[in-house]
């Protein structure tokens, strides 16, 4: 059984490592592959060509990350209702002749917050991004029982876009944009995501600053390397709860493994497998959001 991961500059990802060791675990002859247009192999060959050849080659799926999430779906056969609401794709099963496109970004982040949504106040959240994996987030904010979602992002015309989307999907949401942090007056929220890339190596600091939080806010980060960003150690130094991106990237990851295989798993295995990983290595920030 072969399966495999396309996007750019993914030399270092944990997806073949973890989902391999899953494989093993559950008794399977599961190979995971890097399929990198950043490598020489790829470079230059479209979309559309991978798929085929990989089709061909008997991969039963294939995970899709950046840059390729919206792109792809025009090459499938049949969208789940997420994947069609948010418009991206993150795993691909080929089975029967057809090819099938799921979001488990979404589905990721619903569980990362379910299991510990007794603990949250679900009233107003402000969501940092507005791009692909901050639309998975922001459906799942709203199907996990959110009350009112505000929306950031740098980029002009985004967030509204993303309003527009949402409300277009989830006509009984309460869905807002605002454009400027500066002069928010934050202690309005019950919790806050991040769906940007601040808080990696590469893209150090904070989406903002935490000083205007009150203790009672959650604070979400879906960067998981580190393990605790910048946002998160400043929060919790408010007495904020605060959740790392390690359960939205170990959900996702079950889910895809699952839609791949036809095989159940382990969500405790796949916990324990990312926490070596991420202590053992670096990782490309391609990676490092969803």
């Amino acid at each position: 059984m072969k399966a495999g991961l396309i996007g750019h500059g993914i030399a270092g990802s944990l997806t073949p490592a973890m989902h391999e060791a899953e494989g093993r675990a559950l008794g399977l002859s599961y190979q995971y592959d890097l399929l990198d247009v950043s490598t020489e192999r790829f470079r230059n060959i479209p979309l559309s060509r991978i798929l085929d050849q990989a089709e061909a080659d008997s991969y039963v799926g294939l995970n899709i990350t950046h840059p390729f999430k919206v792109e792809v779906v025009e090459y499938l056969s049949e969208l789940s209702e997420i994947a069609r609401t948010i418009g991206a794709v993150n795993t691909v099963v080929f089975q029967g002749g057809r090819r099938f496109g799921f979001n488990t970004d979404y589905s990721g982040f619903l569980a990362a917050v379910q299991t510990v949504q007794p603990a949250l106040f679900l009233g107003q959240v402000l969501l940092l991004g507005a791009g692909g994996a901050g639309t998975a987030v922001a459906l799942a904010l709203i199907d996990a029982g959110v009350n009112r979602i505000v929306i950031h992002d740098k980029t002009p015309g985004r967030g509204a876009a993303l309003v527009a989307q949402l409300s277009a999907a989830r006509p009984d949401a309460s869905v807002a944009v605002v454009d400027r942090l500066v002069t928010m007056d934050l202690s309005q929220y019950d919790g806050v995501v991040n769906a940007t890339p601040m808080g990696m190596n590469e893209h150090p600091g904070t989406a903002i600053d935490v000083a205007g939080l009150p203790e009672t806010t959650w604070v979400a980060d879906i960067v998981y390397f580190p393990l605790e960003t910048e946002l998160l150690v400043q929060a919790k130094k408010r007495g904020c709860q605060t959740i790392n991106g390690t359960g939205m990237a170990i959900h996702q990851a079950v889910d895809a493994f699952s839609f791949i295989t036809g095989k159940q798993a382990d969500p405790t295995r796949f916990m324990a497998c990312i926490e070596r990983l991420i202590s053992q290595k670096q990782i490309p920030d391609e990676e490092l959001v969803p």
